[in-house]
């Protein structure tokens, strides 16, 4: 999308904006009452300009009291306009080369660590994991868990839940205490079932550590048990 600035209408005025640039600037006056009054006073310099030779608005050197402040303030315009296309053109580049390492890198690596959801999916992978299964609700998917300094890191995949639903995956220790991991809503489309096959995938923490936890539960807001994870 081209970008359009206030300080283009003298580049406007004297005709040195491209095709597209032109059209979005008109679009931009449209709604600028201030570019819209000041394009008049720049055109009618501009007409005057224009039979003349640049030696002439120039003169080598050029005088500071000679000088078009309008061709002064054109020219600087269109240096910025040229800066600015370079380092984008740059930038583009180098997000393109960085697509092209990155999809190399997961064709010749396996799934790459720096995914979406690279937290969750590399806990599940590399952390123990607890299986989820009730047969009542259909629920199923996986936990996993490692230890942190704080407590508790703890990933989670879950399959066969339906909506609209608000859950909620608690922590549950030996001594009974009890924590919120984390929490989401579940769309009417669900997650891990027919027609959405995509499981929900999802991490958080508890201050529990590892060694005093006795289960996961899973449950929604309202307190009903979609799956209870014994550890």
């Amino acid at each position: 999308m081209t970008e359009v600035h206030h300080e283009d209408v003298a580049a406007y005025a004297l005709g040195l904006l491209s095709e597209e640039e032109r059209a979005a600037f008109e679009r931009h006056l449209d709604g600028c009452g201030n570019c819209a009054s000041e394009v008049g006073s720049f055109a009618a310099m501009g007409e005057l300009i224009k039979g003349v030779h640049p030696d002439d608005l120039l003169p080598h050197p050029p005088d500071p009291q000679v000088e078009s402040l309008l061709v002064h303030r054109a020219a600087k315009e269109r240096r910025r306009r040229s800066l600015h296309r370079g380092l984008m053109t740059a930038a583009a580049c180098l997000v393109v080369a960085a697509g092209v390492f990155l999809g190399v890198s997961s064709f010749t690596s396996g799934p790459n660590p720096d995914s979406i959801h690279s937290p969750a999916r590399a806990l599940l992978m590399t952390g123990r994991t607890y299986p989820i299964s009730d047969p009542a609700t259909g629920v199923s998917g996986l936990v996993g868990v490692e230890d942190k300094g704080w407590g508790t890191h703890v990933a989670l995949e879950l399959k066969g839940v339906k909506g609209p639903l608000q859950c909620r995956l608690m922590a549950v220790g030996d001594d009974g205490r009890s924590e919120v991991v984390a929490s989401w809503g579940v769309p009417e489309k669900g997650y891990g079932v027919p027609g959405s096959p995509d499981p929900l995938l999802l991490h958080g923490g508890t201050s529990l550590p590892q060694s005093e936890l006795n289960h996961f539960t899973i449950q929604t807001f309202d307190g009903r048990t979609l799956a209870t994870v014994a550890v």
